[in-house]
């Protein structure tokens, strides 16, 4: 089973019964719903690159008696790298990026919280704007470039008080008592920018102003013609990647090709 936050995923042998609400697919179809899922076709976000790199890590964990998935998973991975680059290339991140931007104009410092994948994306956005940024992880080092960028470990004890009016933008799954002990660092917090899916479940402490991933999808689909536009013409290559997936390899009966999501 692949879990996103939005979806799971299993792959089934032929014959296996599957519950009656779930989706079924099988050979073009099941690889033509990967490859949209992959590519970020199915996400609020057209084209956000998080689910490729969830998959990619779902691949990296299979054992062994799963070699005909990794092998199915490789084709996969490699179609949907073409895809994206020919038709979703940084949409995703820069629908991510440019929303959070537009949430903390008002802001003379930023407090962003993560190093992975999703701040990487939003990073760009927020540094180049003439505000304090403060950059908050758990890594003792950073491949990033953090010129210009305070960069604090979010486990170690506050020295001080930081001034200035601040957003705090979550972009990593840190719990709420987390969120909260951040918060206490800050002087001024005017708004959090909670990018958590787990968000759902285990809101943030009170505060001023709260963005959720809900309030950032809301406001991207006002404006998603431009990723529709996209989404079709990356849609079309799945289908002609899929069929010839089918058409040219073997497929083997021992699992891969029939799923329920």
């Amino acid at each position: 089973m692949w879990r996103t936050c939005l979806r799971e995923i299993t792959f089934v042998d032929q014959g296996t019964i599957v519950p009656p609400t779930a989706a079924l697919f099988q050979g073009e179809a099941a690889y033509s719903h990967l490859l949209e899922v992959i590519c970020g076709l199915g996400s609020p976000i057209i084209g956000e690159t998080e689910v490729m790199s969830q998959f990619k890590a779902f691949v990296v964990g299979l054992q062994s008696e799963h070699a005909a998935i990794r092998d199915v998973s490789e084709r996969l991975l490699a179609d949907a790298k073409t895809i994206r680059a020919r038709h979703l290339v940084g949409l995703g991140s820069r629908s991510y990026g440019s929303a959070v931007r537009r949430r903390v104009r008002d802001c003379s410092r930023i407090a962003l919280v993560g190093t992975g994948m999703l701040a990487g994306k939003i990073l760009p956005f927020l540094r180049d704007d003439g505000r304090q940024l403060d950059l908050w992880g758990r890594r003792d080092s950073l491949q990033w470039d953090v010129t210009g960028i305070t960069y604090r470990r979010i486990d170690a004890n506050a020295a001080a008080t930081l001034a200035g009016r601040t957003a705090i933008v979550v972009a990593a799954p840190i719990p709420s008592s987390g969120i909260g002990r951040l918060r206490a660092r800050y002087a001024d917090v005017v708004r959090l920018i909670d990018l958590r899916a787990e968000g759902r479940l285990d809101p943030p402490p009170p505060f001023p102003s709260v963005v959720t991933l809900d309030d950032i999808f809301v406001e991207l689909n006002a404006a998603a013609q431009i990723s529709d536009q996209c989404a079709a013409s990356a849609r079309e290559e799945v289908r002609r990647c899929a069929h010839a997936f089918v058409t040219r390899a073997t497929l083997h009966p021992s699992g891969w090709h029939d799923l329920c999501a």
